[in-house]
């Protein structure tokens, strides 16, 4: 009997530290964005004041609106929109089908060109930025927002690749030979037997691709040079200068740039953290 109640005392505690560990962990993540939230609806002298206390005058109805018009989110979105889309289709694309390829198809130097690729992941992009720069001018791809969609398709093809090898390399190599077997050819396998299965591994990579690409500024900031075109984290800059900063509208702005990629996340959710556990368990 003893023996069981330390059992029982040992599994409560150490539930318990993991609970109060996930607690610890939600409120760090959640009290920014609560605080970003609740001055968004600040008036300026509210939010001088301090992120921790609680606005007398609730800034409601135009706080929004003023941000979104200072910001020329009407312009700003659209073009990460585009970014975002070309991005993910093309890596999706891309991933896939050498991803099948290094995981499924035996050909000399398979393994040298996969690490090849892994390799590339360790290259900082502050090192090739000059270069890529000059590729894009020779290409005429230069100020143009195809010209940053495929750079980063490029950038981000290492871990996207790495991803989807993993997926198929956990598919069962007889589902594939059977298929071979029928008289399937290694496209009719490939759509009509491997794709409609990668859902769950696209899902995870939509998640990231998309991510990356809606936040990312460096590469928008480098090579394009007609404001127009500038993608959303570049609306930010709108409500601060070198002397003042409108921290209500500011946080109204961060608001809106995040709720895009947040319904994304939501979209893809439920197969997203099924795709991470999957990955836990096998690796």
């Amino acid at each position: 009997m003893k023996k069981k109640s330390k059992r029982s005392a040992g599994r409560f505690v150490r539930l318990l530290l993991v609970y109060v560990l996930l607690i610890a962990v939600a409120i760090y993540t959640l009290v920014p964005f609560a605080t970003i939230l609740i001055t968004s609806f600040r008036t300026e002298k509210d939010s001088m004041k301090g992120p921790f206390t609680w606005p007398k005058q609730w800034n409601i109805s135009t706080a929004y609106s003023s941000a979104w018009k200072m910001g020329h989110f009407d312009v700003y979105i659209w073009n990460s929109a585009f970014i975002m889309l070309f991005t993910v289709i093309g890596t999706l694309a891309v991933s896939t089908l050498a991803g099948y390829s290094f995981a499924k198809l035996r050909y000399p130097g398979r393994n040298v060109l996969y690490y090849l690729l892994l390799f590339s992941m360790m290259i900082p992009f502050q090192t090739i930025m000059l270069p890529l720069y000059f590729v894009l001018k020779r290409l005429g791809l230069l100020n143009t927002l195809t010209g940053v969609s495929i750079l980063l398709i490029a950038t981000g093809l290492g871990f996207a690749v790495m991803m989807m090898r993993s997926f198929f390399v956990s598919m069962p190599d007889s589902l594939i030979e059977s298929a071979r077997l029928d008289g399937c050819t290694e496209m009719r396998v490939l759509t009509k037997i491997i794709l409609p299965n990668t859902f769950p591994a696209w899902s995870s990579l939509i998640v990231f691709v998309a991510m990356g690409a809606w936040n990312n500024l460096l590469a928008p900031m480098l090579y394009i040079f007609d404001e127009s075109k500038y993608p959303i984290p570049y609306a930010l800059y709108a409500f601060q200068d070198a002397h003042n900063t409108s921290y209500g509208l500011l946080s109204a702005a961060m608001v809106i740039s995040i709720l895009p990629i947040v319904a994304v996340y939501l979209v893809f959710q439920s197969k997203f953290q099924t795709n991470l556990m999957a990955g836990a368990v096998k690796g």
